[in-house]
């Protein structure tokens, strides 16, 4: 009986923390891309473009839609945030990855004694 539940279970189970890891792993390479190029302020720059060029294409398959910067496929948990949002979507909010650049940025700039854009 245990080993139908966990059966059953398993996959589910499994491919929610492979979301859970794709979306921390994004987080900390926008993180290691900032610290790399020192300029945080021109990745956020970048996603924004990304972000305002996105639009679901067929080109990509669901096997390979976590390599992507962004959600390729369009889905419709990518951009909400909450439970659900975190649950179930594949990568981050590009709002919350483009705020999180920003802050550092901004902090960057604090640091350096320079005037905010």
């Amino acid at each position: 009986m245990v080993w139908i539940i966990s059966w059953i279970f398993a996959p589910i189970v499994t491919q929610l923390l492979v979301i859970a890891v794709n979306r921390k792993r994004e987080y900390l390479a926008d993180a290691m891309g900032a610290q790399f190029t020192r300029n945080p302020l021109a990745l956020a720059g970048a996603l924004q473009k990304i972000e305002a060029a996105d639009a679901p294409t067929a080109l990509i398959s669901r096997g390979t839609a976590h390599l992507c910067i962004c959600d390729p496929l369009g889905r419709r948990f990518t951009n909400h945030e909450g439970f659900l949002g975190d649950l179930l979507a594949t990568h981050p909010p590009m709002a919350m990855r483009i705020a999180r650049l920003k802050g550092m940025g901004y902090a960057q700039l604090k640091r350096e004694g320079k005037a905010f854009p």
